[in-house]
């Protein structure tokens, strides 16, 4: 029976509907637009069966596409004995796409001509989207008693559904289900199990899996092996590797080259280049050539490594195994010379990759002018981008940021703030990335009028600052007493979409403290709270050493009482902050008598506790007792001797 919300089409046999009511008369368009798909099924009926059909299922698609279900089943309907398995076939589609899955499944029962695979697969598919496994596995069931069979691609989803939702063991058992249900499953639903226990770490479920295949109608192919192989690799097993690709050879699946590029892989990951070598060998062996990809993927484990000569070794011997090097393993290359500061060799491997007819890419040109602004080469940065141009590169966002960041490093900031707005008439547009360094630039200039207008002009060229942006911001002006502005920027920062983070909010309670407004920082750390933020140690501190400051060390300890996270309870940074405080203040007796809560608030001192206080005894005169407390301490090992020395003490 299909649902009574959705006009069901008619089912031939069944008696006719009752006559509905007269209705009102409608407006000539409401008319016309109503009639439409009638008309269509209409015109659909006149002609030859097959085209008619063909039609019908097109107006079908094309009203469930536009979210016109209903109309659809009424088209469906007034087709009567018309309508094919293709038109049912599209309705049912239809209702799955629209999320309407229970009359999706009705219909696909109820269709009263026989039903093929097409009419159950999106029913099969939808529900499977929805980790309703058990109910695509009842529809498998219905099938062959509606005359049809259950294909592997709806293996594969209902599999691929079931590693997603409830983890391999969930896949084996509908693997189990599947097969005992007598449903005829090919070897790529099985390899889809293998990769899925691979993936989470369960390699002896797999490698079981594997011998279990042949229970399941099915021989492992190269895949599968290639699915346990992976799994083996990413445990170290190196042991069962060899195992398992003897076990290839003897059961005439040999390994290709997915299988050995694959281990070649892991081994370079590992830093195993030795075995690399043999690998290489059985490679041959096997006669399977290695490829291009092969040979980058070792050099590059063989740089990451810092082994350049061997991996410049076999960039030169790859002509005689039959490659030509390209300019990705060139690139490998050239960055770990850059990255070891190896320049002249890196000039030589340059020089080279023009005597091979090698052409440099953006990447070639990004990884010299990252080097080059490193080293403070500023000179040479701009050579390399007119040269970009000569070899057909384009220097990207990656290509002018670098520059940028180079400048700002050697204080060019006029150059890097020309080099930003000259990007957009290069064809390339600047990112948060470029902006956020030019700001920061021009704060450690102290041009704060500059950062305001670029900042702004960042936000009118439609590139939204992130926390970062603004925590450069808010740190300049924090730093140089300018806490109103920085509080304004907070709220800006709300203005444009963009969250405070914990440094936006430490930020500014740090200079809030600093600046005597403990009262407005106490004010923003409730703000902070009740936004769902926990603060942390640093927060505490800031304000604690403020409310030191300020001779309040009855709310510096109801604060301290009432933090719930025990991990900064115990952070002895949090209490060593409040004695420096008092020590500076000369209350170096309020200190000693904060040490005693410290201690009672299950925090043990450290050595910077003990050197706080001893030098707050020695500034305030009490040279004696300072160099006494520092002869105990350290003849109990609670302060190293050297500090003695360090304190004049000998």
């Amino acid at each position: 029976m299909l649902t009574s919300s959705l006009p069901p089409p008619t089912i031939p046999g069944s008696k006719p509907a009752a006559a509905a009511p007269k209705a009102p008369t409608k407006p000539r368009a409401a008319v016309l637009s109503a009639s439409a798909p009638a008309v269509a099924v209409a015109a659909a009926a006149a002609a030859p069966a097959d085209a008619a059909g063909g039609r019908l299922s097109a107006l079908i698609r094309s009203l469930c596409a536009a979210g016109r279900t209903a109309e659809a089943a009424r088209a469906l309907s007034a087709a009567g004995d018309g309508a094919g398995v293709v038109a049912y076939n599209a309705m049912v589609a239809g209702y799955c796409r629209a999320g309407q899955v229970s009359a999706a499944r009705r219909l696909a029962a109820a269709v009263p001509v026989p039903p093929n695979a097409y009419t159950y697969f999106p029913v099969v598919r939808a529900l499977c989207a929805r980790g309703r496994i058990a109910d695509a596995l009842a529809v498998l069931d219905e099938m062959p008693r509606r005359g049809c069979a259950p294909t592997p691609p709806m293996y594969h989803v209902i599999l691929e559904a079931a590693c997603r939702d409830g983890g391999f063991r969930s896949a084996v058992r509908v693997l189990k289900a599947l097969h005992d249900g007598g449903c005829t499953l090919d070897v790529g639903n099985c390899n889809l199990v293998l990769n899925a226990i691979c993936d989470q770490g369960s390699v002896d479920e797999a490698v079981k899996l594997l011998g279990d295949l042949p229970s399941f109608g099915c021989q492992p192919d190269v895949v599968s092996y290639n699915a346990v192989l992976k799994g083996l690799c990413m445990a170290k097993r190196w042991g069962n590797v060899e195992e398992l690709m003897e076990e290839m050879v003897r059961v005439d699946c040999p390994p290709n080259i997915v299988t050995f590029n694959t281990l070649i892989g892991y081994l370079c990951r590992y830093g195993l280049f030795e075995r690399v070598h043999e690998v290489l060998t059985q490679m041959a062996e096997q006669g399977c050539t290695a490829d291009i990809r092969m040979y980058a993927t070792i050099i590059d484990g063989i740089c990451k490594e810092g082994h350049l000569e061997v991996a410049h070794e076999i960039l030169s011997r790859m002509p005689s195994y039959g490659l030509k090097p390209n300019v990705v393993c060139y690139n490998t290359v050239l960055k770990g010379l850059c990255s070891a500061e190896r320049w002249e060799e890196a000039e030589e491997l340059l020089a080279e990759m023009f005597d091979k007819d090698c052409p440099l890419d953006d990447v070639t040109f990004n990884i010299l002018v990252d080097f080059f602004c490193q080293n403070g080469l500023v000179d040479r940065v701009i050579e390399l981008l007119e040269q970009m141009l000569e070899h057909g590169c384009m220097p990207d966002v990656i290509t002018y940021t670098t520059v940028i960041n180079g400048f700002c490093k050697e204080g060019l900031i006029d150059e890097a703030v020309m080099l930003l707005k000259s990007m957009a008439a290069c064809g390339c547009k600047p990112n948060t990335i470029s902006y956020t360094i030019v700001l920061k630039g021009l704060c450690s200039a102290e041009r704060w009028v500059d950062a305001e207008e670029l900042m702004s002009q960042m936000i009118q060229q439609g590139c939204s600052p992130n926390p970062v942006t603004f925590n450069t911001l808010i740190n300049f002006l924090c730093k140089r007493g300018m806490v109103e502005q920085a509080i304004e920027l907070l709220k800006q920062m709300l203005v444009n979409g963009c969250s405070p983070d914990l440094i936006s909010y430490s930020t500014v309670i740090d200079g809030l403290g600093k600046a005597g407004k403990t009262d407005e920082a106490l004010e923003l750390l409730n703000v902070m709270v009740n936004k769902g933020m926990s603060p942390n140690a640093i927060i505490y501190s800031s304000i604690a050493c403020a409310l030191s400051r300020e001779g309040r060390m009855n709310r510096v300890i109801q604060m301290f009482d009432n933090i719930q996270d025990a991990t900064i309870r115990s952070d002895a940074v949090l209490y060593n902050a409040v004695i420096s405080s008092l020590c500076k203040r000369g209350e170096t007796d309020r200190a000693i008598e904060f040490l005693s809560y410290m201690v009672s608030n299950g925090c043990m001192p450290n050595e910077s506790t003990y050197t706080i206080l001893i030098r707050g005894l020695a500034s305030e005169g009490f040279v004696k007792e300072a160099q006494e407390m520092l002869s105990e301490l350290c003849s109990r090992g609670a302060l190293r001797k050297q500090l003695m020395k360090h304190f004049g003490i000998v």
